[in-house]
């Protein structure tokens, strides 16, 4: 067993990739998706998915032209890991920042959803800017998805929109801002 831990935890592209995989049980998902998501190259991601295979801790099943994985959630390990990595894998607020410094305009940034441990989350990142358009939020939001592991959720706002939809109550904001978040920038 003490083996099969080590084998598991030998590269940081499996750990992520099986992050990855533990915080979405329930999909099926392409290799390409993984890749994408995660950062990491296509290369490496087919070898680390077939030893993340080999270990039994994902499973494999051919669709088209397509190799669908998802998550063995009947592997001894799938919640002792995800319990692990969810404690200490979560990026920090101060690397989060530094995804979104290139991105002018932002007066707020709030994190939310899985990336504070919050589940139940409807919207990971919450985005009110004076730009709602800029292209280079996309780039941010993959660049904190990379750092996590995680694909994420997110929601831009232009300013007065934002401050529309806080005093209407709005149901969104409401999950955020009643749920657990952390303000990354700015000040709600």
């Amino acid at each position: 067993m003490f083996k099969d831990i080590i084998q598991l935890c030998s590269s940081i592209p499996r750990l992520k990739l099986l992050k990855f995989f533990l915080f979405q049980p329930d999909s099926r998902i392409t290799t390409l998706v993984a890749s994408n998501t995660t950062g990491i190259p296509k290369a490496v991601t087919v070898r680390e998915l077939r030893a993340l295979k080999n270990y039994r801790i994902l499973t494999s099943r051919t669709q088209g032209k397509n190799i669908l994985w998802s998550l063995n959630t009947t592997h001894p390990f799938a919640v002792p890991f995800r319990t692990f990595l969810d404690s200490v894998t979560l990026p920090e607020d101060s690397s989060i920042a530094s995804a979104f410094r290139g991105v002018s305009g932002i007066t707020l940034l709030v994190v939310a959803g899985v990336l504070t441990g919050e589940e139940r989350g409807v919207v990971d990142i919450l985005i009110v800017t004076k730009k709602p358009n800029n292209p280079r939020i996309a780039t941010s939001v993959r660049a904190v998805e990379r750092m996590s592991a995680l694909p994420l959720r997110y929601a831009v706002l232009e300013k007065e929109e934002y401050a529309e939809r806080l005093e209407a109550r709005d149901r969104m904001l409401r999950d955020v801002l009643e749920f657990k978040h952390r303000t990354i920038i700015g000040r709600r």
